[in-house]
């Protein structure tokens, strides 16, 4: 029994004497739980404990909602254009191939019209 109750004091010496870093806290206050109901628009504060709370969804002021509905609608109408030329040229310009008719030596194609 002597032999475990120093082996429990050496362990408890070692863990003294390790470093303790990043408790976590900071000198941040903790905010007071609600006494009351919360509004509807609460949840859209993220609140994570600090002094400072910020809004969950980004605020991007630099453009507005409607030109970049303008740039929306132009680069989507840019695909539809290609895509709509692309489709709309003759099929035969876009085949890379000779069309199968002409392949092929001419005698045993069919016969000569002479």
């Amino acid at each position: 029994m002597k032999g475990l109750a120093a082996l429990a004091r050496r362990a408890s010496q070692a863990r003294n004497a390790l470093v303790v870093r990043g408790g976590g806290g900071g000198p941040m206050a903790r905010p007071d739980p609600p006494s009351q109901p919360l509004a509807e628009q609460d949840e859209l504060i993220w609140d994570d404990g600090t002094v400072n709370p910020e809004p969950a969804l980004d605020e991007f002021n630099l453009v507005s909602k409607q030109t970049a509905l303008k740039w929306l609608v132009g680069g989507l109408s840019v695909f539809a254009a290609v895509g709509y030329m692309a489709t709309s040229a003759a099929p035969e310009k876009r085949t890379p191939w000779a069309p199968k008719q002409n392949v092929g030596i001419p005698s045993v194609v069919g016969p000569s019209a002479a």
